[in-house]
């Protein structure tokens, strides 16, 4: 089972495969792809609905496994932006995600607006139904960092920055930390078509339902308690 773990604790192997396979799969067009598809379905059920935690579950998902194929090793890591705050972090460094931004005209702008603080992640994590939990991290938690980023992080096409995944992947951490704490907290549909037996779009053979587990979808975090 791969371990995704904060970029802060990858070594300095682990971080240059990441760099690398980025580099592959920009190269082969599956992140101009990921893009793509989640630009036409932006304004459909995969956010401001209870399919945003799964769709995204199931996007970073297929986005780790072609990463994998390029090196099984490879497990995303995750940005808590709530713990980096900083322009100046490691993250945006030039050997990491800081070498990006020029060289695929991300037109980043960090620093543009504010980050979500450990208090309000502590209060979302305690809430006691799943409507409320995902609908106040997607406002308060989830969009926050897209905005500061600035640029394609700001924008229907977001995934074509590669902090995406990092960001996301945070963002479901926080989902399976949720679940682990709220054991049987049925999934609470939104609106029609949005519940956990309906077809995730772009997938129809994936609902809710099939990636509710994390564990079972091969991975665990560094940390879930």
């Amino acid at each position: 089972m791969g371990i995704r773990k904060d970029y802060r604790d990858l070594t300095a192997d682990e971080r240059d495969h990441f760099v690398q396979a980025l580099k592959h799969v920009k190269s082969t067009g599956l992140i101009d792809r990921f893009a793509q598809m989640h630009a036409g379905h932006f304004f459909m059920n995969i956010h401001r609905s209870s399919h945003f935690l799964p769709w995204h579950r199931e996007m970073l998902r297929r986005f780790e496994n072609q990463l994998q194929d390029f090196r099984p090793s490879i497990s995303l890591p995750y940005w808590n932006s709530s713990a980096v705050r900083s322009t100046t972090a490691s993250l945006w460094n030039n050997g990491f995600m800081g070498q990006f931004n020029s060289a695929w005209n991300l037109g980043r702008a960090l620093g543009s607006g504010t980050l979500p603080t450990p208090q309000l992640v502590q209060t979302n994590r305690g809430r006691g139904t799943y409507d409320v939990f995902w609908s106040e991290l997607e406002r308060f938690i989830h969009n926050p960092p897209h905005v500061w980023v600035g640029g394609e992080m700001a924008d229907i096409n977001s995934p074509h920055d590669p902090v995406f995944y990092l960001h996301h992947c945070w963002i479901d951490k926080l989902w399976a930390m949720w679940q682990l704490a709220h054991p049987g907290a049925p999934f609470v549909s939104s609106v029609a078509g949005a519940g956990l037996n309906d077809p995730l779009m772009e997938w129809p053979n994936r609902t809710p339902a099939s990636v509710i587990d994390h564990h079972a979808l091969g991975y665990s975090y560094d940390s879930e308690d």
